[in-house]
C-alpha cells in the first residue's frame, strides 16, 4: 500500500513538472535554443545601416554560395566544415546561420549551441526568404561569369568615380558624378530581367540594390567586395 501511495505521489509531482515545461509562457522553454529571423528583419538590421552588423558571423552552410548570398555572410559549404572553424570564436557573441533548406540550417545552428554558443540565429524560410526580399551579394568571379554570358540587362555603378574606371559596359547612376541618378534609370525598365548593382563601399551599393529591390525587381545582385574586389580580381576595366 505504502509502494502504491509513494508510486501515485511521484507521478503527481512529475505531472505538475510535466504541466509547467510545457506552458507557451514560460520563457524558461527558451533556454538552449536558437532562435529564428525573419527575412524582413534580417534585411532591416543589415542593409538599412550597412556599416553595422549585429551579427559577430553569418554562416551559409550551403553548397551555393557563389551563386548568391546574404551580405557579410562567410562561406563554409556545410555544417561538417562549420563543425571545423568555431573552436575560436566568442561564445557569447551573436551568430546567424542559414542554408537553402531546413535541415542543414537546424544542424548548424544546433551544433553551435551544443558547442557552447549563447546566441545563436537561423534564418526562417531559409535562403530563399531573403532572396524574396532583399538583393543577393555575390562574388567577382560569378559577375564575370554572368557577364561573359550576357545575363545582365545593365550594371549601374552607384559610385561617384565613374569617370577613373568602372566594370565593362556599366552605367553612371550617380546624378552628382556625371550620370543619371538610379531611380530615374530605373523607371519602365523590365523588372524581371537581372541587374547588377557596385560601389566602392557597402553602403552605397546596398541601398541601390534595395531600392530596386524595393521597386519590384526580382532579379538584382550586388559586387560583394565592391569594386575593389572587381580590381583584385584582375578583370578589365573601361576608363
Amino acid at each position: 500500500m505504502k509502494k502504491n501511495i509513494k508510486t501515485l505521489l511521484f507521478m503527481f509531482a512529475a505531472s505538475i513538472l510535466f504541466f509547467y515545461s510545457c506552458d507557451d509562457d514560460d520563457d524558461s522553454i527558451l533556454n538552449g535554443s536558437y532562435t529564428d529571423v525573419m527575412s524582413n528583419n534580417l534585411k532591416s538590421d543589415l542593409v538599412d545601416d550597412a556599416s553595422i552588423s549585429p551579427y559577430e558571423a553569418i554562416f551559409d552552410v550551403s553548397p551555393y554560395f557563389n551563386k548568391g548570398h546574404i551580405p557579410f555572410a562567410t562561406n563554409v559549404g556545410s555544417v561538417d566544415n562549420l563543425g571545423t572553424i568555431i573552436s575560436g570564436l566568442d561564445k557569447s557573441k551573436r551568430y546567424l546561420v542559414y542554408c537553402h533548406a531546413d535541415g542543414p540550417s537546424i544542424a548548424g545552428a544546433e551544433l553551435m549551441l551544443m558547442n557552447g554558443f549563447t546566441m545563436v540565429y537561423r534564418l526562417e524560410g531559409n535562403y530563399g526568404a531573403w532572396d524574396d526580399v532583399s538583393f543577393e551579394d555575390i562574388a567577382a568571379n560569378e559577375v564575370n561569369a554572368k557577364m561573359d554570358a550576357g545575363n545582365f540587362e545593365a550594371i549601374f555603378d552607384v559610385s561617384p568615380y565613374y569617370d577613373d574606371g568602372h566594370l565593362p559596359g556599366a552605367i553612371n547612376a550617380k546624378g552628382s558624378a556625371g550620370g543619371t541618378d538610379l531611380a530615374v534609370l530605373i523607371e519602365g525598365m523590365d523588372k524581371t530581367k537581372t541587374y547588377l548593382v557596385y560601389c566602392h563601399a557597402d553602403a552605397p551599393a546596398m541601398a541601390g540594390a534595395q531600392l530596386m529591390e524595393d521597386a519590384g525587381f526580382t532579379n538584382v545582385y550586388r559586387l560583394e567586395g565592391n569594386y575593389g574586389a572587381w580590381l583584385s580580381a584582375g578583370y578589365d576595366i573601361e576608363q
